[in-house]
């Protein structure tokens, strides 16, 4: 009748999902990501400001129009050695056209290819945001995933404690058992139940997680199916085939060779600053009454000519603006190796993690039927009065951190192959829709 009571109590603690429950595959936690997360959603808008310059920076190749109107009434007194006479009254117009074609600017075309290389890296940066969502997703997922199967190791563990309690208490009323292994038992069972209530917080805070992410909250989550996770090694295999795709497509150093190429144009915009600049310049203007020497006079004037401008001396600016330049070049090439360096680094510790990760998941599922036989045969040992009572609560938890270890590695055998492929530059949605097939009641 106690352990029933206790049961009860359990249930009520953990009992935290509603009755209609929400379940979300991680499919469908990354596809309403993609729509709710603000780190994608700002790389998006950046790359629309990135886009926009380029059009900017290709205006000041093209004609440009002005046109300039006024109209008026004016009054003009003349005073002269006969003395003054009446204000004479009358009214201006005045209306202009003007016309201008860049024919020669060198620093303003470098500009133009300057914005498009900005452009391309802001593309670049979109599929970087993309990508990490991916693995974000895949690790909001897992920790959540990780934290329920705690939940309901620790909940195994409890009910174990109470039942090994209740058979404490019945050996000390039949004679067979002494009151420290009672207090032996108690203590496991009230470690057990404050470990479990700690457990169920992480369940929530793992859940609002995934919620920061999706913009939806998880009432219920799909499993992993251990009999549908497929364990296999990196292909290409071999590390060296990995770092190879990453210097080639990661995000990262794909940004910084972009960088390098900026900090280039940006040498040549400065440098052609020195450079004259050649308009073609044309125009109308229709004025009347234009001014009080020309009251009551028309004139009509059209006009085109080839302006050039060119600067002589600027008190050293240019010159500091192109070494600047140059030092922004050597700082990008300087970044990209520390980039290339860092990927390599990456690369090798994904790689070797989904490697160790099969074998710990291998050895892990063997612990796991060690233990358990382990648990079994202590239970009978202490039946028969040939173990203690600390045997068993020793075997208990030992099976209890062999499963721990299991869900674990298997979450992190997963995460390295999503950071992997992150790394070489090859992630995309296809990942996630396997993940998705791994898991039990998943939409496929």
């Amino acid at each position: 009748m106690k352990l029933l009571v206790y049961v009860i109590v359990v249930a009520g603690i953990f009992s935290a999902l509603p009755a209609q429950a929400r379940q979300v595959d991680i499919t469908t936690a990354y596809q309403k990501a993609l729509e709710y997360d603000a780190r994608l959603r700002s790389a998006k808008a950046d790359n629309k400001i990135y886009k926009e310059e380029v059009g900017k920076a290709r205006s000041q190749l093209l004609p440009s129009v002005r046109m300039n109107a006024a109209r008026g009434r004016s009054a003009t007194q003349y005073w002269g050695k006969s003395g003054g006479r009446s204000l004479d009254f009358y009214n201006t117009a005045n209306l202009g056209i003007s016309i201008r074609q860049p024919l020669l600017n060198l620093s303003t075309f470098a500009s133009y290819k300057q914005a498009k290389v900005v452009s391309e890296k802001s593309d670049g940066e979109v599929l970087k945001e993309e990508a990490g969502l991916i693995v974000r997703i895949t690790e909001a997922y897992c920790n959540a995933l990780y934290a329920e199967d705690n939940l309901n190791f620790s909940k195994v563990l409890i009910l174990a404690t109470m039942e090994q309690l209740q058979q404490a208490k019945q050996r000390l009323q039949k004679g067979f058992g002494t009151i420290t292994e009672v207090e032996e038992a108690q203590a496991g069972r009230d470690s057990a139940q404050a470990d479990g209530v700690e457990i169920h917080n992480s369940v929530e805070f793992s859940r609002r997680e995934l919620e920061d992410l999706t913009g939806v909250y998880p009432d219920e989550l799909c499993k992993i199916a251990p009999e549908k996770l497929i364990l296999s090694r990196p292909d290409p295999d071999g590390v060296d085939s990995w770092i190879e795709l990453a210097h080639a497509a990661n995000p990262a150093v794909a940004a910084a060779r972009q960088e390098i190429l900026i900090a280039k144009r940006e040498i040549e915009k400065q440098k052609y600053v020195r450079y004259p600049t050649i308009e073609l310049v044309g125009g109308r203007n229709y004025s009347e009454s234009e001014n009080n020497y020309s009251i009551g006079s028309t004139y009509d004037t059209y006009s085109i000519s080839v302006q050039m401008s060119m600067p002589m001396y600027t008190g050293g600016y240019t010159s500091a603006s192109v070494r600047q330049a140059e030092a922004k070049w050597l700082k990008a090439g300087e970044q990209l190796s520390w980039q290339e360096r860092g990927v390599e680094s990456e690369v090798r510790k994904y790689y070797n993690g989904i490697v160790s990760n099969i074998s710990l998941i291998k050895a892990y599922e063997q612990a796991v039927n060690s233990r358990q036989v382990a648990l079994t045969g202590t239970q009978k040992g202490y039946g028969a009065g040939f173990r203690s009572n600390v045997d068993v609560l020793d075997a208990q938890q030992k099976l209890f951190a062999s499963r721990r270890n299991l869900a674990k590695a298997r979450y992190q055998y997963i995460l390295n192959r999503m950071m992997l492929k992150q790394t070489a530059g090859t992630l995309s949605s296809a990942d996630i829709d396997e993940v998705n097939g791994w898991l039990v009641g998943a939409q496929q």
